[in-house]
């Protein structure tokens, strides 16, 4: 598989498909169990980094430059202009997730997409919370114009973690969109149709359904924020990434049909993933962007 290779910086990103990455995450999740070294490799996040990058890989292929694809350092040279004094800090903040201040907190996002026409313009924030005299290196105009998706997962123990992973989810969302009103936000959350349970060993992988439907319900509540008098613990656009690993190649569901077929939904069930699927994630949210920034360009 090809690199994708920052000029000035050479630091390279894998390009995946979304397929690709899946079957990647299945093969390294599966050699962990059977190694006994499943809790260390879900701490790494070494498996989220191929949805990461299978993420990036489509925004290129959207035609977006990749020196605008945080982390990375490239576009420093292409966005920021800030004061002397701030270059070296800047530079350092470069390449890594970009942690952005918010209503309540500062957050590192997993994914920005940085427009090349604004920059940073540092201040201190005023709102009256913890954040309050915050010295922000961005400053609301470029954290509100960065495009920014979050990547998370479970593969097992789901509705263990259900209600602090659901809450986390919409707090984020909120968090962002109390301070910057008109900020993008994707957010994508792979999820199995199968979870992997506690039996499983090497060579005999022991799955159980999960309710997807609960799940499929629960994101759309989250999904399709309008504009900046809707809801703010929305998401401009949710992906739910429905994956069943009891398959030799696993599966990505991207219709309710598909999950009513193959039994995951029940016939006549009127749930559905519209504005949810994957396969058009990316065109979506770049597509919302454009009509709320349309000044803005990531060419």
């Amino acid at each position: 598989m090809p690199n994708i290779i920052n000029n000035h910086t050479g630091i390279p990103f894998q390009q995946l498909t979304i397929q690709a990455a899946v079957n990647q995450i299945k093969l390294d999740y599966e050699t962990a169990i059977g190694n006994g070294t499943q809790a260390s490799t879900i701490r790494t996040s070494r498996l989220i980094k191929y949805v990461h990058n299978a993420l990036k890989s489509d925004f290129l292929n959207n035609n977006v430059h990749p020196s605008l694809i945080n982390p990375s350092k490239e576009y420093l040279h292409r966005v920021i202009n800030p004061p002397a004094r701030q270059i070296n800090r800047a530079r350092r903040l470069c390449d890594k997730e970009l942690k952005l201040a918010g209503f309540l907190k500062t957050k590192r996002q997993d994914i920005s997409i940085i427009p090349n026409n604004i920059h940073i313009a540092p201040q201190q924030l005023t709102v009256n919370t913890m954040m309050n005299e915050f010295q922000d290196i961005y400053g609301d105009v470029f954290t509100e114009s960065i495009l920014s998706i979050n990547v998370r997962s479970q593969l097992s123990s789901i509705w263990k973690n259900f209600d602090t992973l659901y809450e986390r989810t919409f707090a984020e969302a909120l968090n962002l969109h109390q301070r910057l009103p008109n900020m993008v936000l994707g957010e994508v959350y792979l999820i199995p149709v199968k979870e992997y349970t506690d039996a499983s060993t090497v060579g005999n992988m022991v799955f159980s359904n999960i309710n997807i439907g609960k799940y499929i319900a629960a994101f759309q509540a989250i999904n399709s924020r309008v504009n900046q008098l809707d809801e703010k613990f929305k998401y401009e656009r949710c992906c739910l990434l429905i994956v069943d690993f009891d398959r030799a190649i696993p599966k990505i569901y991207n219709t309710s049909a598909d999950l009513i077929q193959d039994g995951f939904l029940p016939q006549g069930s009127t749930i559905s993933m519209v504005g949810l699927d994957y396969q058009n994630f990316v065109a979506d949210i770049l597509n919302i962007y454009t009509a709320r920034f349309p000044a803005n360009t990531f060419i």
